[in-house]
């Protein structure tokens, strides 16, 4: 093996562009030689010093003639332990990177603490250390993140000597600390989120760190817990910002950071295209190593393999998945690994769930595009992975697994498959024109099939339908003499014909609500109470008086008694199951906010579901009708929307879903103008409110002139929503001015008129 020289120390020098690296290597390559390791250390302080007042350093001349030499062999200057930095008095020597030494020093004044002191060493001052040392400085001055060790103090010492003061972090490298502790998968987990919290906030602040590594990632107990610090941002990059005044020069050809743990764009040398997914990838490099005890390329192939090669197996080679790692190792690597992880050798493999494999590989992934996109991207996934929930990341599809393959294999791919088109191709045809012809004949004889089917189908519909015709007309003449009558007996006569005529055999309390119905539609409203209070009072169930809008009548008209237990009965089912009870069914009542709070939410999704009517223009008469009925359905549930939103005390969205309700074509347009003047009202909008009962008012004239102009017993819409309509403006008459409203004589006259059509 050839012997070193001054030269080729030098010269290879020259290619390391981190300064802690280049000191490693220039010691490891001088072996101890101390006269070599000095001519070399000139050489370079040469190369980078530039002859001018201004870049070069004040004070460097007395440095360079008062470098002694330690009990270890490397050169070190007049700050020793004992020795003054301003106010910090030095304690121990803890660090020495390629241009700079940390000590423990003990301030002294105004507060006496126990901080870490960095320097640069005598003798590398030149304009690029010094420029990198005052970035390091303001980088960490930026953040404040109790993960990310903090700057207390810069200074300048007698000599024009800077230095920093900074949080001293009595920690190890993360690894050795997992490993020390024996921390679980889990524990492992959670500190690694910090971890990437930290960067997060480093990116916010827009500084990426460039050399994530477990030496720079300190860990210490705090409280009993493990505590994560962020260290050494010595060749950290700003993002849109500068931290220096200084110029930093990166050389060419040179790579910023260390191997192991170095992004592919990093080992591309392209400095200005590194961004802050460089550093999720240097995140993806930690947690490999945290879950399997070694980084993804193994350092002693990176230190032996040649400077292009070493860039060709970042860039190109993709590692093996941690889990494949885990069962790869030897029975005494393994054991090793999994104790300190607590597990049982045997189970070390299957440990590592496929969702930790995604993490990891998609945050180093080769294409950075395909990476996390934030550092906090990757801890929240990591926590839900400690949360038992779907991982953002997954494997990469089968396309994109191709796509590389095809990259690498163009030319023997277009061959084969210009071959396989041309036989895919000749086959597909062969292959249409049969199943075009097999087609075609078993189109025919479908066809056919189906339209004998149709006609039998039509045949009995046809024989159905008349059958039923004739029961219903026949059932209809009784059940229409039972009204007129008014008669009980004979509704119970018209009942026991129905039953001989369908075959269904109906309950007494049908009978009730039959009549009662009757006298709702023509305006009858003592008349209709009484019968529905009879069917409460002999058994109606719940359901079925929901339905028949028995509650509101029976409210309206005073029935207590029978609204009483109906309202009871509600009550009952809305306890045991809310949205049992059905819409129609919660407008009266004392219904809860949560239960009105429910009832809004599922008419929303209901309204989401379905089309605006008015979205599409109807072509023939079919699709007008459905236009319509579903015009008429989008107006109820705006209706009730904005009922139930109001009842929930969410008034803001009551007044837009009224709005909407008496802006669509339903048979209830209008009728919530009332609700819309109690919402002003509650949202401080008197004049509002006021403007919304006078329209509701103008609504109860028109349909109360309407009904008595031409002799009708109630107006054209439902009779269900007509009460609903009476109630509401009740109540706002109460809410917005005060007072219930006065009888109308034209209620009266309405009443006369039903009761002149019955007798008649």
């Amino acid at each position: 093996m050839a012997v070193a020289t001054e030269k080729s120390i030098f010269f290879h020098a020259l290619e390391i562009e981190s300064p802690a690296e280049r000191a490693a290597y220039i010691e490891g390559a001088c072996d101890g030689d101390e006269q070599l390791l000095t001519a070399v250390c000139a050489l370079l302080r040469e190369n980078d010093r530039e002859e001018n007042p201004v870049d070069r350093p004040v004070g460097a001349a007395w440095m360079s003639t008062d470098l002694v030499s330690d009990d270890v062999g490397v050169a070190t200057t007049r700050f020793f332990p004992g020795a003054m930095v301003g106010p910090y008095k030095l304690m121990e020597r803890i660090g020495e990177g390629g241009f700079g030494l940390v000590f423990v020093a003990q301030q002294q004044a105004p507060v006496r603490r126990r901080v870490a002191l960095k320097i640069i060493k005598p003798g590398m001052e030149s304009r690029e250390v010094l420029a990198r040392f005052e970035a390091e400085r303001q980088a960490i001055a930026l953040m404040d993140h109790p993960n990310i060790a903090r700057v207390f103090e810069a200074g300048v010492t007698e000599t024009a000597q800077p230095y920093f003061v900074m949080e001293l972090v009595r920690g190890v490298p993360l690894n050795e600390f997992c490993d020390h502790h024996q921390l679980n998968m889990s524990e492992r987990l959670k500190l690694f989120v910090t971890i990437c919290h930290a960067v997060q906030h480093a990116h916010q602040k827009g500084i990426i760190h460039r050399d994530l590594k477990p030496s720079n990632i300190l860990v210490t107990l705090q409280d009993g817990q493990p505590l994560a610090k962020v260290i050494d941002f010595g060749v950290a990059k700003a993002i849109g910002q500068s931290l220096t005044v200084k110029t930093i020069y990166t050389r060419f050809a040179s790579m910023v950071g260390t191997p192991a743990y170095m992004s592919p764009e990093q080992a591309a040398m392209s400095t200005d295209d590194v961004d802050t997914r460089s550093d999720i990838y240097s995140l993806g490099v930690l947690l490999y190593e945290v879950l399997t005890g070694s980084t993804p390329f193994a350092p002693d192939r990176l230190q032996s393999a040649g400077f292009d090669e070493l860039r060709r197996i970042i860039r190109d080679e993709d590692p093996p998945r941690p889990s494949t790692r885990l069962s790869t190792l030897n029975n005494e690597l393994a054991s090793t690994v999994a104790v300190n992880r607590r597990l049982d050798p045997a189970t070390l493999s299957s440990a590592m769930k496929r969702d930790l494999d995604w993490i990891v590989m998609k945050a180093m992934d080769k294409d950075r595009n395909r990476r996390y996109s934030t550092a906090g991207a990757m801890a929240e996934d990591v926590s839900r992975f400690l949360n038992d929930q779907p991982v953002e990341a997954r494997p990469p599809s089968t396309w994109y697994r191709f796509s590389k393959f095809a990259r690498r294999n163009k030319v023997g791919l277009s061959t084969a498959s210009i071959v396989a088109c041309a036989l895919l191709l000749g086959t597909a045809v062969s292959v249409w024109q049969a199943h075009t012809a097999i087609n075609e004949r078993d189109e025919k004889e479908i066809a056919l099939e189906e339209a004998r089917a149709a006609e039998q189908v039509a045949n009995a519909a046809r024989l159905e339908l008349e059958r039923f015709n004739d029961r219903l007309n026949s059932t209809t003449v009784l059940l229409a003499s039972g009204r007129a009558n008014a008669d009980a007996q004979r509704w119970s006569e018209a009942y026991q014909a129905y039953t001989e005529a369908t075959g269904v055999l109906p309950k007494y309390f049908l009978v009730w609500l039959e009549r009662g119905g009757l006298n709702a539609k023509l305006g009858r409203w003592d008349a209709a109470a009484a019968d529905f209070a009879k069917a409460v009072e002999i058994g109606c169930p719940i359901e079925q008086a929901e339905l028949s809008g028995v509650p509101q009548l029976l409210f309206f008209a005073g029935e207590s008694a029978a609204y009483d237990k109906l309202s009871n009965e509600l009550r009952r089912v809305e306890k045991d199951d809310p949205m049992a009870v059905t819409m129609r069914g919660q407008l009266v009542g004392d219904v809860t906010e949560s239960a009105a709070a429910e009832l809004a939410d599922r008419v929303e999704q209901m309204l989401a579901a379905m089309p605006n009517p008015d979205d599409s223009e109807p072509n023939h008469e079919s699709d007008r009708r459905r236009r319509k009925y579903a015009e008429m359905f989008y107006g109820v549930n705006l209706y009730v929307a904005g009922w139930a939103h109001l009842r929930a005390g969410n008034h803001q969205r009551a007044l837009q879903r009224l709005q909407e309700s008496n802006q669509a074509s339903w048979f209830g347009r209008g009728i919530a103008h009332p609700l819309l003047a109690i919402a002003h009202h509650r949202t401080g909008n008197a004049e509002d409110a006021v403007g919304s009962f006078e329209q509701s008012q103008a609504l109860l004239d028109r349909l109360l002139d309407e009904s008595v102009s031409q002799s009708k017993g109630s107006p054209v819409i439902p009779w269900i929503d007509w009460i609903e309509f009476l109630l509401h403006h009740r109540e706002a008459s109460i809410v917005v001015k005060g007072h219930t409203p006065a009888n109308d004589p034209r209620m009266q006259q309405m009443e006369r008129f039903a009761d002149e059509r019955i007798s008649g």
